[in-house]
């Protein structure tokens, strides 16, 4: 049985991203043998911070310093 309601807890995109993210940096380190989990972690830990990033910046964008408009 399939329902058209999304799980609010899964992010498709978010888990592309990171798996995108992990696949480069694999990539970017010679396609190394047994290591899959650890361009895993490093790329969801990118990806929350990039995230998390982003949220803070749209809740209060810094302030410009006095004289810069």
């Amino acid at each position: 049985m399939q329902t058209d309601t999304m799980d609010p807890w899964v992010d498709p995109l978010f888990e592309q991203r990171v798996r995108e993210t992990a696949y480069f940096l694999w990539e970017y380190a010679g396609r190394p043998d047994g290591q899959e989990q650890q361009y895993w972690f490093e790329a969801l830990e990118r990806c929350l911070r990039e995230r998390q990033a982003d949220d803070m910046l749209q809740k209060s964008p810094p302030a410009l310093p006095k004289g810069h408009s």
